[in-house]
């Protein structure tokens, strides 16, 4: 059920709170002060388009996510764990069913897919990246959906989910699985930003979704391809 037989200490507060707070009041912060300049002091922000702050979150995302993975590989490894057992915790890295790792793929474009489609009738388009040079454009379709795929699924299905499992389940308590899946998911969707209540919404549903196939298959490979492909496509829509 998870990388040891003892719950980590802190790790709930560490990986399950920590990064959602850490993430909007940057987002806060990043976005507060352009528009606060915007309004106040134009000319301290001449040159500086909305996609470019957009880009500067996405730099942001990325170093907060990958510090987060890092340490959690590193405090596991300090305990005899091996990244390969976070990934695969049910055996081989590629041992994993076809059918579900099919189905979970499906649900996580086809969920996103549906969110596209609603958005732009909602708000007129989809938003748009226009004014990225090439090189952030590279990073924003390759480097943020790698980030996403391996560091999110890391921590809050594979290690977030387990470790909830685990505490529950020594304290005694029933509904062990549904509960850390709920849980996780919250987290999940609040790293996103708790402004837009739609995508709160979206990846709340994404967060089950996922967090349902991993406490049956123990296996992060397809949830990470999944992400993976999803991120790229829709942050596409918006750059290219």
């Amino acid at each position: 059920m998870n990388e040891t037989q003892n719950p980590t200490r802190g790790s709930i507060w560490l990986f399950g709170v920590l990064p959602p707070l850490i993430l909007n009041l940057g987002a806060i912060l990043i976005f507060g002060t352009y528009y606060a300049l915007l309004a106040t002091n134009p000319a301290a922000v001449q040159g500086i388009n909305p996609a470019q702050v957009q880009f500067l979150t996405y730099v942001f995302i990325f170093l907060v996510e990958w510090a987060f993975a890092l340490i959690l590989i590193a405090r596991v490894a300090r305990r005899g764990v091996q990244l390969r057992q976070l990934l695969a915790p049910s055996g081989g890295l590629f041992g994993f069913r076809k059918l579900p790792a099919i189905a979970i793929f499906l649900f996580v474009n086809a969920a996103l897919g549906i969110y596209v489609l609603a958005a732009t009738k909602i708000y007129g388009q989809w938003p748009r990246l226009d004014d990225l040079q090439a090189w952030q454009r590279a990073f924003v379709l390759v480097l943020v959906p790698v980030t996403a795929a391996f560091c999110e699924e890391l921590i809050w299905r594979g290690h977030l989910i387990s470790e909830l499992e685990l505490r529950r389940l020594r304290a005694g308590r029933k509904r062990v699985a549904s509960t850390a899946i709920i849980l996780s998911a919250i987290s999940f969707a609040t790293i996103h930003g708790i402004f837009l209540l739609d995508k709160l919404v979206l990846t709340f549903i994404l967060g089950v979704g996922m967090g349902f196939y991993f406490t049956r298959e123990r296996n992060l490979v397809p949830l990470m391809f999944s992400h993976f492909v999803a991120d790229v496509w829709t942050f596409g829509l918006s750059v290219l």
